[in-house]
């Protein structure tokens, strides 16, 4: 991975991005693929996808071709497989394969695909493929940590590989936005990947070092509404005011709660980071909720009974709410919520006063608004 990552930002180097035009070309062969239908897709949050372009497979070959619009990151569907490109005016090349491959004793046919366009396309796949390899460490420690103790020395050694990777990928992030500020690719990777390790600090300045045509197009303008919805969500700032329902159906505002502590709480089911946080959470609730502390769990869930369910079972007899459309949730997207759990404490006139609690911290900084 090294190799491939360094050598393909020395050939960036000298290359420049590409300007926008009036047309977007997907240009494709495929042997043996006639009668198979390409997809362009828009993702539109919550599993929904806006079907833009497709192509039928005729003689090997097939093409899209209309007028661009926004430079944007698009999802090209092929064969049941979800390749994400950025969908600018240099024509993406795409080329298919059948192959056969023996899973479990068995032959089992698939489609090999490489996809290839202008430098915004290989600086986006530079991050995809980083990304992708620190999830496969991810993975190797999660079932490694189910195998028991007798693993514990190969689990130590995944997770300093993939502490390593992960910096390894920072870097190359770093490099790229650094190497690349005309790029539309600089401004969606900043939006997708730093918005969620990074300090604001770190994002604005990688922000202002874009040049304005990147700034005033879509991406760098929707870079930049995220950045001002962070701001919103900042220490000193009032919480911005949402509304959901809880389990019985009833609409429930974080504006009820004005006049007391709040603890906005980001959390989900599936989440065992969460769960295991239950026990800190309900501490700090048994001890201060009589004084005027409460707490608004947003859950992240996309299914009720999973939801209600896991309230019953952990005995969380605090105020619930869902929009059950997981990620999607529009108040985790207000809040810029990336990671779960995730909790911010709120005063009492509304003003954020603490962010990033768990553990200890959560307890220590409820404590300080009650003088103790």
């Amino acid at each position: 991975m090294r190799k491939i990552v360094s050598g393909l930002l020395m050939g960036l180097l000298f290359v420049g991005c590409a300007k926008q035009e009036t047309t977007y070309t997907i240009q494709g062969e495929w042997k043996g693929g006639d009668g198979k239908v390409i997809y362009l897709k828009k993702d539109l949050g919550n599993k929904q996808y806006e079907v833009l372009d497709s192509a039928i497979v005729a003689n090997g070959v097939f093409k899209m071709q209309k007028p661009l619009g926004d430079v944007d990151e698009r999802i090209l569907q092929i064969d049941g497989s979800t390749n994400i490109v950025i969908l600018d005016s240099v024509p993406i090349q795409v080329k298919c394969e059948n192959v056969k491959k023996t899973v479990r004793g068995k032959e089992k046919e698939s489609v090999k695909i490489e996809i290839s366009g202008s430098v915004e396309q290989d600086i986006f796949k530079t991050v995809l493929l980083a990304q992708r390899d620190e999830m496969m460490i991810m993975l190797g420690l999660s079932f490694m940590g189910k195998e028991g103790k007798e693993n514990s020395g190969m689990v130590d050694s995944l997770a300093q590989i993939y502490i390593a990777m992960k910096a390894k990928t920072e870097k190359t992030i770093d490099s790229l936005v650094t190497n690349y500020p005309d790029c539309h690719a600089s401004a969606l990777i900043i939006n997708n990947f730093v918005v969620k390790n990074k300090d604001l600090a770190e994002v604005e300045r990688m922000y202002d070092g874009l040049t304005p045509r990147i700034k005033n197009a879509y991406l760098g303008r929707k870079l930049k509404a995220t950045i001002d919805n962070i701001k919103k969500t900042s220490l000193g700032n009032v919480a911005p005011d949402f509304t959901l329902q809880a389990p019985d159906g009833k609409n429930v505002s974080l504006a009820d709660f004005r006049g007391k502590y709040v603890l906005l709480d980001f959390w989900a089911s599936w989440c065992g980071p969460c769960l295991r946080e239950v026990p800190n959470v309900k501490k700090v609730y048994d001890k201060y909720h009589d004084k005027g502390f409460e707490i608004l769990s947003v859950s992240l869930d996309d299914k009720k009974d999973n939801w209600t369910n896991a309230i019953e079972k952990y005995d969380l007899n605090w105020v619930h709410v869902s929009s059950l459309q997981g990620w999607d949730c529009p108040v985790a997207k207000l809040y810029n919520v990336s990671g779960v759990p995730a909790m911010l404490l709120i005063d009492k006139e509304g003003k954020i006063i603490a962010t990033k609690l768990r553990g200890e911290l959560l307890m220590e900084k409820v404590a300080e608004q009650f003088g103790e």
